[in-house]
């Protein structure tokens, strides 16, 4: 697929990894910490001890390797991948926080052994003590263990580096009952997760799940709706009364930060860009949120603008707004606005699944490009939520197509839309664009 496979190859650059890095971290606290919150209220919970357990002894220096942890998470995700094996790592990564997190609320267990009185690395066990006694089977210390170690090795030439990293990997894994942090069931059953990830996503995995087109541009946009997440799990804790409305709030929206952030549009929209009644349920809240804003913002921003005969571009109109388009023989629409599911369109109307402020894929800017020309004798209006972004990025790859240069572009739409967005990132889109439109495969 040339979405994702013209770069896959090529290395990720330093700012990839630390997006990544940075995006996954927060995420795994998010949920790390919402379900060993959610267990504290809920406790006390059952523990799974085996006998032989209670003669382990506690061996203080092995705190080292436990909260080395975090330290290894953050130099995995600086190696120095392709983009291919950036994606597969942070897919495996995200895969066993999602699973293990699930098991955690479902199954929460507990910690049942005492701690001794701590006579040695007082600050890291004291840092410890900020992780409650649950979030048990399975072990993540251990998963991401697997997880980090399959993919650090291959980026590793020296045997040296490279057997001592797996080593420590080792010790890490042995750290978790010497330091009193897990019972012995959580292991296994943490490395069955690391290695079924593994197997799910493999090296040049084929999966959607890794290859959709997604940019450091779609992680930013994501942590927006992340930080709006963790704004409503805190709410949901706080507040009594309304947590079961607060919590529907923090998974709507970490689940549309997820849809960013690896581009699976699928989940917020099925086909034709239509949200199902289970999608519509689900994210009624970013659903409502958008329509709340373009209610606001539609007062402000004037509705279309006419391109040429034939072509108009524009917001998403209120009804009585499409008299002018229709009178004016404008028979097709399309509709760039993934989150507004809530308008009835007045004319025949294609939709397309774009996220907003984010860098198109050019295989569907192709195609919705491909389709202006196929209907412009007819009438076309090309929209999205409010006509400055999507929309833009749609009308200026197809005058690309048409033949005209970026400058020209550029200064056409300082003359028809002049509030348009103007951002780097709408560049970098039209570059990979043209790029995309002058390869030979490509024929007009």
């Amino acid at each position: 697929m040339f979405s994702f496979d013209i770069t896959y190859h090529s290395t990720s650059t330093l700012k990839e990894r630390i997006v990544w890095m940075l995006y996954l971290g927060v995420m795994f606290f998010l949920l790390y910490g919402s379900a060993n919150q959610l267990a504290l209220l809920t406790a006390p919970h059952p523990s799974i001890v085996f006998d032989f357990e209670h003669s382990l002894p506690f061996v203080e220096v092995f705190i080292i390797p436990y909260m080395s942890s975090d330290l290894l998470f953050v130099i995995a995700f600086l190696l120095p991948y392709t983009r291919l094996e950036l994606r597969i790592l942070a897919v495996r990564v995200f895969l066993i926080i999602l699973f293990s997190v699930a098991i955690f609320v479902l199954f929460p267990l507990q910690f049942s052994f005492e701690k001794p009185a701590i006579e040695s690395y007082i600050f890291l066990f004291t840092a410890l003590q900020t992780d409650l006694p649950f979030n048990q089977l399975p072990s993540l210390h251990v998963s991401f263990a697997i997880v980090l170690w399959y993919s650090m090795r291959d980026k590793i030439n020296s045997i040296f580096i490279k057997s001592t990293l797996f080593v420590w990997f080792g010790l890490v894994i042995l750290s978790t009952l010497l330091v009193y942090q897990h019972h012995f069931i959580d292991i296994p059953t943490g490395a069955i997760v690391g290695l079924a990830v593994i197997y799910l996503i493999p090296k040049e995995s084929e999966a959607s799940l890794v290859r959709s087109f997604s940019t450091p541009r779609s992680i930013k946009m994501a942590s927006y709706y992340l930080v709006g997440a963790i704004v409503f799990v805190i709410l949901a804790f706080s507040i009594d009364m309304f947590w079961m409305l607060f919590l529907w709030f923090f998974l709507s929206l970490f689940a549309v930060s997820v849809a960013y952030s690896f581009g699976w549009k699928w989940l917020i929209v099925s086909s034709n860009a239509q949200a199902n009644l289970i999608q519509k349920i689900f994210f009624l809240p970013y659903f409502v949120g958008n329509y709340l804003s373009w209610l606001y913002y539609s007062q402000k921003i004037v509705a279309f603008t006419k391109v040429e005969d034939g072509i108009y571009i524009g917001r998403t109109l209120k009804s009585h707004e499409y008299t002018k388009l229709t009178d004016d023989g404008i028979k097709h629409s399309l509709n760039l606005a993934l989150e507004q599911q809530f308008h009835k369109p007045i004319l025949k109307q294609k939709r397309f699944a774009y996220l907003d402020q984010t860098i198109q894929d050019p295989y569907i800017l192709h195609e919705a490009v491909l389709y202006i020309d196929k209907y412009k004798n007819q009438g076309v209006y090309i929209h999205c939520a409010l006509g400055l972004s999507r929309s833009i990025l749609l009308l200026s790859a197809w005058l690309l197509y048409e033949g005209k240069k970026l400058e020209e572009i550029h200064q056409q739409l300082e003359i028809i839309r002049p509030e348009y967005i103007k951002s780097p990132y709408m560049n970098m889109t039209l570059e990979i664009y043209r790029n995309f439109i002058e390869m030979d495969e490509v024929v007009k």
